[in-house]
């Protein structure tokens, strides 16, 4: 078994893992596109989906708590390899990660006697926003001396997250699967200590600002990896660069080296098999890492150096472990710090009045990641031959990438469209779909 939890997005890996013999489960959150049925789990590679396909849902009714609608639903092919979706309507109440932790376990009980081995992409909403968490959790999670509503609801939050891990482990144990397993755990950004999503309590400090930014604290996030094939580095510490698209060739090149098959890349990939660095210690592969590439707004780190182009998000500075502003930060200019987190959480006119450097949009600065991952001191000035030797890397990246796709809004998309349920809106026709909305679900 291979799981991959918290919403490291994973995409089209899972029709790889198909092709290594494996039958793929997904579980909890996807919000990879939903305009037409092809985007969605079961079109690309996964056997079976229980969650829900966009960004984020209230915990207990199941609604988009930003735009409305339900969304929640069961996605899998019958015995005959008709698709089938059922919308989840009766699961109302229910707490969302009990109900995915609980139809995660299903499966890997059901697996144990299967042929073909699983791979469980299990996905929690645990901790996005809405920070929610059922009645008791609080006072059995929150340690002494958090402070604040949020900080504490994140507490609940969080315990809720590790309850789900364990006992989602220890199915694995009492299956005799965790033998046989590879446990990833990562996330997809940092955390959101100010901006449209403060409420949900985050802090990243020491790292510099946080989720929609390009700083450290909006892109580094910590993971581990656990299971037999590596319990000889047990309590070890792997500090290479590695990007979330990298866990799908190193975890296939494992499994290919294990089991003798392989597959044939349909086209050329982003990520890099890092395989050496997770499962032997070793190095990094990984050189670079490309954040942003739009016009007059560009990130591009090379090995320890990291250069920003532009502006890197619209909030700026530190929060410390209880979210209050931390000071103690050299800048590379002088700034009144304490004014600026001020107007970063809403203490001075809005967030909307708060955009890092609004004078100087071209401004560079390049950080040395190395001795300084809290981007406190900008060496743009004294290393002119690195910023231009990034940029120059830049400018040949260009070339090569995609546009951005049409981000305007599809009043067709809308859930109003479709009786308050979100569901793909093109080439509905072209896919026989068995469409029931349940007030009892079966499998």
């Amino acid at each position: 078994a291979v799981v991959s939890t918290q919403s490291g997005h994973y995409g089209r890996g899972a029709n790889y893992m198909k092709e290594l013999g494996y039958e793929n489960y997904l579980v909890g959150k996807w919000h990879q596109g939903m305009n037409s049925w092809e985007e969605t789990p079961v079109f690309r590679g996964f056997d079976y989906f229980y969650g829900y396909y966009g960004g984020q849902i209230h915990y207990f009714a199941h609604y988009h708590t930003k735009f409305g609608g339900h969304d929640f639903r069961r996605d899998y092919r019958d015995e005959q390899g008709n698709f089938k979706q059922e919308i989840l309507k009766n699961e109302l109440g229910g707490y969302l990660p009990k109900l995915l932790t609980d139809d995660a376990i299903r499966i890997i009980k059901d697996q144990k006697n299967k042929d073909k081995p699983m791979f469980m992409y299990f996905s929690l909403p645990n901790v996005h926003s809405p920070n929610q968490s059922p009645k008791g959790y609080i006072s059995k999670y929150c340690p002494d001396g958090i402070e604040g509503y949020d900080r504490k609801q994140l507490a609940g939050n969080l315990g809720g997250l590790e309850e789900s891990m364990k006992n989602l482990t220890d199915a694995l144990k009492e299956t005799g699967e965790w033998d046989n397993t590879i446990l990833v755990f990562i996330s997809d950004n940092g955390g959101a200590p100010v901006g449209l999503m403060s409420y949900a309590g985050h802090s990243n400090y020491p790292l510099r600002a946080g989720k929609t930014t390009l700083f450290e604290g909006g892109v580094r996030t910590p993971a581990f990896i656990a299971g037999p094939y590596v319990r000889h580095l047990a309590g070890s510490e792997a500090n290479g660069m590695f990007h979330v698209s990298d866990w799908m060739p190193t975890l296939t090149s494992l499994i290919k080296k294990k089991t003798g098959r392989t597959f044939r890349l349909k086209n050329e990939i982003d990520g890099v098999d890092n395989s050496e660095m997770v499962f032997n210690g070793g190095t990094t592969k990984r050189k670079e890492m490309l954040l942003q590439i739009n016009k007059g707004n560009e990130v591009l780190r090379m090995d320890k150096y990291k250069l920003i182009v532009g502006n890197a998000g619209e909030y700026d500075g530190y929060l410390n472990h209880q979210g209050r502003p931390e000071i103690k930060i050299q800048y590379d200019e002088p700034m009144d710090f304490l004014g600026k987190v001020k107007c970063s959480i809403g203490l001075c006119g809005g967030f909307g009045d708060y955009i890092i450097d609004p004078t100087d949009g071209a401004k560079v600065r390049l950080f040395d990641l190395e001795v300084d991952p809290s981007e406190t001191y900008n060496i743009a000035g004294k290393h002119p031959d690195i910023v231009a030797r990034i940029r120059a890397r830049i400018d040949e990246l260009r070339v090569i990438v995609r546009k951005p796709q049409d981000n305007s809004q599809i009043p067709e998309a809308h859930h109003k469209k479709s009786g308050g349920i979100w569901k793909p809106w093109r080439n509905t026709q072209s896919i026989n779909i068995d469409y029931n909305i349940l007030t009892k679900t079966e499998l």
